[in-house]
């Protein structure tokens, strides 16, 4: 059983008065911390009905969910969609009722059981953090020099691509790449949007406390996000229905926590 949820947030028209929901998105950590409260465990919920406590991951399921942020739907600037699919079945009114300034209607949630043959065409929609993993050796300075240490470092990085390519080009060559492990062959590629995504994400509480006058205080400190973000759209046509809906469950691409990977299909009809 899958969940398929539809958030429509309100973001303003100005983004020099934005509404709650724009300051929301701006931080992607964010918004997967608020999406993760539509799942909170018995014992969070019979505790804190009206959720007044803050709020503590242990108090939410840990069951991966997959979420996709859709700006500028239908050249509206001010809303978004965001998508959520998951296999427990969300409870947003206790997610959003300490913060219902974010939506601009109430949340949609439907069963999502679909059927997929060989052979069969979909239409796609996906929005991925495309990195490839690269071998650098390691570098340190010594002496006023920088010198290798002998040791190689594996590191994801972004994906690039030369002059003799394009990002259209070079992102299709990636998924098509991917494909045949996922289950189904890349027919078209289409490069809708490509930018970053940020966010930042709180140290532990345990941060560094230092002295001031007679008494002490708390160093806030946090970790900057940047994500390479692609949207893709296209055509697919499924090779192997089982291993592509395990594709469809389990998503595509790194950073799936930070809204990438979740893969949105559709059937393209056959009118003839």
């Amino acid at each position: 059983m899958i969940y398929l949820s539809r958030l429509l947030i309100d973001t303003g028209g100005n983004p020099d008065r934005p509404r709650p929901g724009r300051k929301w998105l701006d931080n992607i950590y964010n918004v997967h911390r608020r999406l993760s409260m539509a799942f909170p465990s018995g014992l969070r919920r019979e505790q804190d009905p009206h959720f007044l406590k803050p709020f503590s991951p242990n108090d939410f399921q840990k069951t991966p969910f997959l979420f996709r942020v859709d700006n500028n739907i239908d050249g509206n600037d001010k809303r978004a969609i965001i998508i959520v699919q998951s296999v427990l079945e969300p409870d947003w009114d206790y997610c959003f009722q300490n913060a219902l300034d974010f939506l601009a209607a109430p949340p949609e949630t439907k069963e999502y059981n679909p059927e997929f043959k060989a052979g069969q065409l979909l239409r796609f929609r996906l929005r991925v953090n495309a990195s490839v993993r690269r071998h650098i050796p390691e570098m340190v300075q010594q002496d006023g020099q920088t010198i290798e240490t002998g040791k190689i470092l594996h590191k994801r990085v972004s994906l690039t691509w030369d002059a003799s390519s394009t990002p259209d080009q070079a992102l299709a060559d990636w998924l098509a790449a991917k494909s045949p492990k996922l289950g189904f062959t890349l027919q078209r590629c289409e490069l809708l949007q490509l930018g970053w995504v940020y966010g930042s994400k709180p140290e532990p509480k345990n941060v560094k406390v230092k002295e001031q006058g007679q008494g002490y205080w708390r160093e806030h400190k946090y970790n900057p996000l940047r994500f390479r973000a692609a949207l893709l759209e296209g055509v697919l046509e499924v090779d192997d229905p089982k291993l592509f809906l395990k594709t469809l469950s389990s998503g595509i691409g790194k950073a799936k926590s930070f809204g990438f990977g979740l893969l949105s299909v559709l059937p393209i009809r056959n009118d003839g």
